[in-house]
């Protein structure tokens, strides 16, 4: 019996060992094999504004120019836009290729007067600032883009005098130039009056802390003070020189449809004796 239970306790402990060492084997293989891959954090993202198909320098910039695209935030721009309305009507500074973010830098705002309204006139144009000295212009009425002709009167030579007189001069009125459009109207802004002024006081005088919007300035508060217009050089010699003669010179407004040439024949006083049969009578 004794025997017996010696081999049994033997067996056993052979099991023991057996499990233990595969324990022991799984446990270590365990331990060697490497560690499974960490799941990636997504990276954030922001939409910007992309261009949807190559664009030139100067293009003006339609819906269909422009798209959003979600971008990783460390390749987005500073100043990028992330609103195809904000670039909608402006005029690209440099060459986009398609996919390309389009930032605020990029763009030229044609209203902004100051800096970009170069980007606005052809290579083959020049921008001329001409004088608000006519009454269509001091009303306050005229716009950018809106389409005018400049008319113009100036005394001239009309036969060589006497030797040792100056030839006699009859005035003359003129259409100098035709389809001109108005790339932007410079204006002083009138400072308000005191009442207007004295709004932003708190009932009891103190002045309330905090920025008050600026309000939108009234007809009666701009003053226009020259209007610029973008032209050939050659046309802009025309007017400096009808300018600088001492001509009057007119601005009509045309309809927005109106883009034909009109026929016109210069005005002096022989032309209206002719036209209205005038006689003066001795």
């Amino acid at each position: 019996m004794t025997r017996r239970r010696w081999i049994i306790i033997g067996v056993a402990g052979g099991l023991a060992v057996v499990v233990g060492l595969g324990l022991l084997v799984a446990i270590l293989s365990r331990a060697a094999a490497p560690l499974p891959a960490a799941t990636p954090i997504p990276p954030r993202t922001v939409a910007v504004v992309v261009a949807t198909h190559n664009l030139s320098i100067r293009s003006l910039l339609e819906p269909g120019d422009l798209a959003i695209l979600q971008v990783p935030v460390q390749l987005a721009p500073l100043d990028a836009l992330s609103d195809p309305q904000a670039a909608v009507g402006r005029i690209t500074m440099i060459p986009l290729v398609t996919g390309e973010v389009v930032a605020q830098h990029h763009l030229a705002d044609p209203s902004n007067v100051t800096h970009d309204l170069a980007f606005v006139i052809g290579d083959d144009q020049v921008l001329m600032a001409f004088p608000t000295a006519d009454l269509m212009s001091q009303i306050n009425i005229l716009q950018a883009g809106d389409r005018v002709d400049i008319l113009a009167s100036l005394e001239q030579p009309v036969l060589p005098g006497p030797a040792g007189e100056e030839p006699d001069k009859e005035l003359f009125t003129f259409s100098a130039l035709q389809q001109v459009e108005i790339s932007a109207i410079v204006v002083e802004i009138v400072p308000a009056s005191r009442t207007t002024a004295s709004a932003s006081r708190t009932t009891s005088g103190e002045t309330t802390g905090e920025p008050q919007p600026t309000a939108t300035p009234q007809p009666s508060e701009v003053e226009p003070q020259a209007i610029l217009i973008a032209l050939s050089a050659q046309d802009a010699l025309v007017l400096k020189y009808i300018k600088d003669a001492g001509g009057v010179i007119d601005i009509v407004l045309r309809a927005p449809t109106s883009l034909g040439r009109f026929e016109l024949n210069p005005v002096m006083a022989e032309y209206l004796r002719d036209r209205f049969e005038l006689v003066i009578s001795r």
